[in-house]
This record gives C-alpha cells, sequence and structure tokens, in this order.
C-alpha cells in the first residue's frame, strides 16, 4: 500500500511538473512571438521611413533596379518589381533576423508599393511578418483635363492631299469613321490658332483656316463648320500645355521611369501582362502594331525622338491607346507626318502641316487606361502616403 500510494503520488508530482513545464513553454513562445512581432513592426517602420526621401524625387532611383529573390511569396509575375532594404547594422534586433521586401506592379498600380517586414529569431525561431501598402509619388493623378478629340494640338492642322486622311469624333463606333457627321472641332481639337486680322479675337474664319481639313476626311463627310473659338497662344506654358491636358500632374520624367521600369522587367507585346508605356527617343520609323481596346498602350515620342522629325508610324501599324509627340512647340518636327492608324488620341505640342494621306486617327474613350491609376480623393500624390485598411500582420 505505501510503495502504490508513492507511485501515485509520484506520478500527480509528475504530470504537475509536466503541466507548469507546458504552461512555461507556451508562455515562452507567447513572449518570443509578441517579441518577434515587435521587432517586425519596427522594422517596418523603420523601412517606411528609410523609403519616404528617395520615393519623393522627382525621378526615384530606388526603382532603377530589379532583385527576383526579394519578391515575397505571392508577388509572382513579370510584372512586379522587387527591392530588398537594408536596415541600419546598428540597428539593435535582439536577436532576430530582418528582411524587409518592397514590391509594386508596374503595370496595374505602380504609385503602390507593399512593403513587407519578416523577424525570425535566431535561437527560438519565433517568426513575424507585417505589411503595409504605400501610395508613392511615382505617378500623379491625371484628373480630368483631357480633350475628348482623336487629335490634340497646339496649332494649326492641314492634309497633305485633300480628303485624304480620316477622322473619327468621339461619338463614332469603335474602330469604324461610319455614322453621322462631325464638325471638326469635335474630331480635332487645338489649343491655338492665329489671331492674323489683329483685332485679338479667333473669328470662325480664322479657326476655319487653321484646322484646314476636307470635309471627305471627316466621320460622314459633313462641312467643316468651327463650334467655339480657339485661344491665342501662352508662349509659357507653350511646351507643356498639350501635355498637361493629356497627362495631368504627371511629369514627363515619371513616364520616362515607368517605360524602363517595365522594360526593366522584360514586358513586351507578347509577355502576360503586355507591356503598356512605351518611351521612345529613337528617330525610327514605327512598325509594331501594339494595344486593344480592353488594354490600350501609351507611346511617348520624346524631344530626342522629334530633334530633327517626328518618326512616322507606318502605314500598315495600328495602335490603340494614345500618342504624345514632343515637338517642343515646332510645326516643322511634325511636317508630312504620317499616324498609320491609332485608335485613341493622337496629341502633340505644336500644328501638324501636311499629314500625309492614310492617315486615320479614331477616338477611344478608354485610351488613357494605360497611364491613368486612381487616387482616392483627398490623398497627396506628391509624398509617400499609407493606404488605409492595407496594414496586415502574422506570426
Amino acid at each position: 500500500m505505501v510503495t502504490l500510494l508513492v507511485l501515485l503520488a509520484s506520478m500527480v508530482g509528475l504530470f504537475t511538473a509536466r503541466a507548469v513545464w507546458t504552461e512555461r513553454l507556451a508562455s515562452n513562445h507567447s513572449v518570443w512571438n509578441v517579441q518577434a512581432q515587435y521587432t517586425a513592426e519596427a522594422a517596418l517602420e523603420t523601412a517606411l521611413a528609410m523609403l519616404e526621401a528617395p520615393l519623393s524625387e522627382p525621378a526615384p532611383t530606388f526603382w532603377n533596379s530589379h532583385e527576383a529573390s526579394q519578391c515575397a511569396t505571392g508577388f509572382t509575375g513579370l510584372q512586379w518589381q522587387c527591392r530588398g532594404l537594408s536596415l541600419d547594422s546598428a540597428w539593435d534586433t535582439r536577436g532576430h533576423s530582418v528582411q524587409v521586401h518592397v514590391m509594386r506592379d508596374v503595370v496595374l498600380a505602380p504609385h503602390v508599393a507593399v512593403v513587407l517586414a519578416e523577424a525570425r529569431h535566431t535561437a527560438n525561431h519565433a517568426a513575424a511578418q507585417v505589411q503595409q501598402s504605400l501610395y508613392m509619388p511615382t505617378i500623379a493623378p491625371i484628373g480630368v483635363a483631357n480633350k475628348a478629340a482623336a487629335l490634340l494640338t497646339q496649332g494649326c492642322v492641314s492634309e497633305a492631299t485633300s480628303g485624304s486622311t480620316r477622322f473619327c469624333a468621339p461619338n463614332a463606333t469603335q474602330g469604324s469613321c461610319s455614322g453621322s457627321g462631325q464638325n471638326v472641332g469635335t474630331a480635332i481639337h487645338s489649343l491655338f490658332a492665329p489671331d492674323t486680322n489683329g483685332d485679338g479675337l479667333i473669328s470662325d474664319a480664322e479657326q476655319q483656316a487653321c484646322l484646314n481639313v476636307s470635309a471627305s476626311s471627316l466621320q460622314g463627310g459633313t462641312l467643316v463648320t468651327p463650334t467655339t473659338a480657339l485661344p491665342t497662344p501662352n508662349p509659357v506654358n507653350c511646351s507643356t500645355a498639350v501635355w498637361s491636358s493629356v497627362f495631368g500632374a504627371t511629369t514627363p520624367a515619371q513616364i520616362q521611369a515607368l517605360s524602363q521600369a517595365q522594360a526593366l522587367k522584360g514586358l513586351s507585346a507578347s509577355t502576360s501582362p503586355t507591356r503598356t508605356v512605351y518611351w521612345i527617343d529613337s528617330p525610327n520609323e514605327w512598325t509594331q502594331s501594339l494595344g486593344s481596346a480592353s488594354a490600350p498602350v501609351l507611346l511617348v515620342f520624346s524631344a530626342t525622338a522629334c530633334a530633327s522629325q517626328c518618326p512616322r508610324i507606318s502605314p500598315s501599324t495600328k495602335i490603340v491607346g494614345t500618342v504624345f509627340l514632343d515637338t517642343q512647340c515646332q510645326d516643322a518636327r511634325a511636317a508630312l507626318w504620317h499616324s498609320g492608324t491609332v485608335t485613341g488620341q493622337v496629341a502633340l505640342a505644336s500644328g501638324l502641316p501636311s499629314l500625309q494621306a492614310g492617315s486615320q486617327l479614331n477616338w477611344l474613350a478608354n485610351h488613357r487606361q494605360a497611364f491613368d491609376w486612381p487616387w482616392p480623393s483627398g490623398t497627396d500624390a506628391q509624398r509617400v502616403q499609407r493606404v488605409r485598411g492595407s496594414w496586415k500582420s502574422g506570426s
């Protein structure tokens, strides 16, 4: 009986000790997890502070490279550009190894970065991660400044041969020039017409002479009847008026940086997703058809490409989206230009003299989809800001 009682007491003691040990282990795990969580949060806050300065630069160099190994789990696909952040070596991690991943989708949301911070203890292996999305000033909001016209210029427009071109107005059937006639004021919009008689006003006759397009080139073949007088030029904003009408506050440097980022990721017309933004410095004729009604593209022929004359778009080439010619307010750089078939909008910072035969410009309402990303109302697009509701944590 004594032996049995001793055995029972030993078993009770053993189970009690085991319960205490289990409870202590659970308590330690809870403490370790909290420590890992706090370390990951500290790493995230440190990373956000580090990102504030470089991402607020006019042309941030932060996105000039891609580190495939820094793409976190779940962020796969050509569109994801990833970078790793090295935290200050003097920062006290309390025995944790810390990694910070910064990722963005260069096609669907290049103005949003996902920052993921992970902390793992080297001894007890407790791990935690926190995630926060940020709005970045890498692309500015477009707004509603766009002019609804298949052709947007800052000067006069003429054809090389009467009736040899085609302009489809904003209410034209998509991809077609059929339908009722439209006047030149809806198919073509210019921000400038010369005041030839010097009376300080732009008369219908002056506008008619400036937008010198044959009736047979317009949708429906109606007479060209100007609607509203065009303003006189402002030399101060000559090179920016058309740009801001199309791109809002987005700068040329931002568009060029985005084009370089998509090229860096290997995006092209044949990848999935496809490349959407092209900054072109070459003066050679453009021969590649790009874009679709559901996935329009942006082509910017830069001042470098247009240094002498802007590159023509070959007759057999079809572009769906937006084409911008940086002519630096010089009509001669767009003289004898050929558009191919552009469904969307063509815009240039000058007039368009002697548009070549066979050019066709059709309006497409969603032509800005390639570069117009939503910004919530009230968001300051000039600095890094957190995306509300995007914070996540786990251990």
